[in-house]
C-alpha cells in the first residue's frame, strides 16, 4: 500500500503542475491578443528645409529620407544586409500606417513589399531609406552618393528626387556600386 500512496502522490503533484500551467496560460491568453489588436503606430512623413539640399521629406524625428536611382518602379533593391546597414528602409511595422504631415502629398504615400515580405513606405513610387551616415535631423550627408546599384538622393515634397546638390562624403562601398 505504501507504493500505491506515492503513486497517487505523484500524480497528484503533476496534476497540480499541469493546473498552475493552465492557470497561467489562459491569463497570458487574453494580454497577448490585446496587445495583438492595439493599434500599431503610424510612421508620420514630414516635409522641412534641410540646409543647400532644399525642402526634403524627412521622418518625424527629422531624419532626412532617402531614394535609390535603382528603386524605379517602386522596386526594392536595397536588400543586402550590407545595403540596409548604410541604408536602413523605413519599414511599416505590422497594422501601421503612413501618414502625411506638414507639407507632404497623402496621395504619393504608399507602400513596396520587399522580398522578405515587409513593408517598405514609398513616396510618389519611390521606396524611402534613411541614410546611416546622418547623425541627426537636418543633414543629408547621402546626397548624390554612388553605391549599391544607383545614386542616392532626398525626395522633394513634389516627389522628385533632388539631384541638384552632391555630397562630399566618398562611396561608403568604394566601389561605387556595392555588393
Amino acid at each position: 500500500m505504501r507504493g500505491t500512496g506515492r503513486a497517487f502522490g505523484s500524480i497528484g503533484l503533476v496534476v497540480g503542475i499541469a493546473l498552475v500551467l493552465a492557470a497561467c496560460a489562459s491569463k497570458a491568453s487574453p494580454g497577448a491578443s490585446a496587445s495583438s489588436s492595439s493599434p500599431a503606430t503610424p510612421v508620420v512623413i514630414n516635409a522641412t528645409s534641410v540646409g543647400s539640399v532644399g525642402t526634403v521629406l524627412v521622418t518625424s524625428s527629422g531624419r532626412t529620407l532617402y531614394t535609390l536611382s535603382a528603386d524605379q518602379g517602386g522596386k526594392v533593391t536595397c536588400t543586402s544586409s550590407a545595403c540596409t546597414s548604410l541604408w536602413p528602409p523605413l519599414l511599416l511595422s505590422s497594422g501601421a500606417k503612413a501618414t502625411a504631415g506638414s507639407g507632404v502629398d497623402s496621395s504619393k504615400l504608399g507602400t513596396a513589399t520587399t522580398p522578405s515580405g515587409a513593408q517598405q513606405v514609398t513616396y510618389n513610387n519611390w521606396p524611402l531609406y534613411e541614410y546611416s551616415g546622418d547623425s541627426g535631423p537636418g543633414q543629408a550627408n547621402g546626397q548624390g552618393i554612388n553605391s549599391f546599384g544607383g545614386v542616392w538622393h532626398p525626395i522633394a515634397p513634389s516627389g522628385k528626387r533632388i539631384t541638384g546638390a552632391t555630397s562630399s562624403s566618398p562611396s561608403p562601398t568604394g566601389s561605387g556600386y556595392g555588393y
